[in-house]
């Protein structure tokens, strides 16, 4: 994925909720003045920042595979690519999209052989990931972050950071695909 010097300005000393809610409020935005690829992107850069992760993406279900919309990375090496995909029955999103695992997982190395997962998930560390829910309650996908190796200090409160930045893709999703998403919606409130 392009990226762009694009991260808002947040006074040092905010909190993570604080600065959460400044990109995602900044990410609202009318159809035409911002693309959607640029205002996830900028989601994506302050969630990854927030959560100290290495890697954080959007994925989209599409007949039964995973597929990469928008990642943001730490690493340029790293070998995901935007449209890459794998059949959904391999991946961790599956598996927490059907309660398998839950939504945090400090090290995936220690999970991999009882899930049944593909070698390339060896020696991964943390993962987090919840659905990207649209206002009609498909599932568009995940958003989901992780590093390459290494376990972190997240916990259940930076779970519900993620579902509230997964709610604002939703959001920029919908309205990129010209649905409009009012304040009055249930699954995006």
């Amino acid at each position: 994925m392009e990226t762009f010097p694009r991260t808002p300005q947040v006074p040092a000393g905010e909190s993570r909720e604080a600065r959460l809610g400044i990109i995602t409020a900044e990410a609202q935005f009318h159809s035409g003045e911002v693309s959607v690829d640029r205002a996830i992107g900028d989601l994506l850069v302050v969630v990854r920042e927030l959560l100290g992760l290495q890697v954080v993406f959007v994925s989209e279900f599409v007949d039964g595979r995973r597929v990469f919309r928008h990642i943001e990375s730490q690493s340029s090496a790293l070998r995901i690519q935007r449209g890459q995909s794998a059949p959904l029955e391999q991946t961790i999103c599956q598996r927490i999209l059907d309660g398998r695992l839950p939504n945090l997982i400090q090290s995936v190395t220690s999970v991999r052989e009882e899930q049944g997962l593909p070698a390339n998930f060896e020696g991964m560390g943390t993962h987090i990931g919840v659905p990207v829910r649209m206002a009609d309650g498909r599932v568009y996908g995940m958003l989901c972050g992780f590093n390459i190796e290494g376990e972190s200090d997240l916990d259940e409160r930076d779970v519900r950071r993620l579902e509230l930045a997964a709610s604002s893709a939703a959001r920029l999703l919908a309205r990129a695909d010209g649905r409009e998403v009012t304040t009055s919606d249930p699954a995006l409130a």
